[in-house]
């Protein structure tokens, strides 16, 4: 009978946990990312769309799962204010410019085949404005400078940086993070620029050319048309329309400083 309690018990107590454990990954992101209760949370101000396996596996709202999503397990923008401030527009030594940028994560199958101009190199952080290191003159062969600066960024992939939507093919943007390896089966690359900003609503694409492909687009040896990429990711209409609106919002201060700047300019030739 003693023995036959015990098992009850152990049975129940191994339910518990069980029960517990499903739902504290079930509930991490609610209670965690959103607001409850009127408690203190961890905001998070990304624009997601992921396959269901990517929400299963980082336990992700299933309200962003996007079938359509192809050549990669997840995206996700921001406008993001991580940067380098310059100051001394117009003159006024006090006239300065908060970096505001779009930033595109792209999580994807490292299974995947992308040209990689240092296949040594498995992740590296480029991104300045973060430490004090941006103003000291020093030599080092770490991060940046691991990478030469080419196709418009610093070289970390031989092309890739520009979405291309309907309507819409201006900028670029460069890889300022990128981690092979961030979970299993999972690569992460991060882009900020230009080239990546949803300014209008539509399908977009990103297309990635190995080096002799990517060479001969850039010297115009052969067009686009007839150029075959070795890897595509593909953005639904439905997620770019969702960062197409945090967008326009939050450029909204790049535009009224850019148009303080043409007043300020204007006055002064007065």
């Amino acid at each position: 009978m003693k023995i036959m309690q015990f098992y009850v018990i152990v049975l129940i107590f191994s339910s518990s946990i069980i029960t517990q454990a499903a739902e504290s990954n079930e509930n991490h992101y609610e209670k965690y990312s959103t607001f409850k209760n009127g408690k203190v949370f961890s905001y998070d101000p990304y624009v997601w769309a992921y396959t269901k396996e990517f929400s299963k596996k980082f336990n992700m709202p299933n309200e962003w799962i996007d079938n359509n999503l192809k050549g990669m397990v997840a995206v996700a923008f921001r406008m993001t204010t991580v940067g380098t401030l310059y100051c001394g527009y117009g003159k006024n030594e006090n006239s300065c410019w908060p970096p505001l940028k779009c930033q595109m994560d792209i999580y994807y199958n490292n299974k995947i085949k992308l040209p990689w101009t240092r296949e040594e190199i498995r992740s590296a952080l480029l991104q300045r404005g973060l430490y004090s290191t941006d103003y000291l003159r020093y030599s080092s062969t770490r991060g940046i400078r691991e990478y030469k600066r080419h196709n418009g960024g610093f070289g970390v992939l031989e092309s890739g940086g520009v979405i291309q939507m309907k309507k819409d093919r201006g900028g670029a943007a460069s890889i300022k993070y990128f981690d092979r390896d961030f979970a299993k089966d999972i690569g992460l690359i991060s882009f900020t620029g230009l080239g990546v900003c949803p300014r209008v609503v539509s399908e977009g694409y990103m297309n990635i050319y190995d080096k002799d492909t990517a060479y001969k687009l850039s010297r115009g040896v052969i067009q686009k048309e007839n150029a075959t990429p070795m890897h595509v990711f593909e953005f639904p209409e439905s997620f770019l329309g969702r960062a197409n609106v945090v967008y326009k919002i939050k450029d909204l201060n790049n535009v009224k400083f850019t148009r303080q700047l043409l007043k300020e300019f204007k006055d002064s030739q007065k």
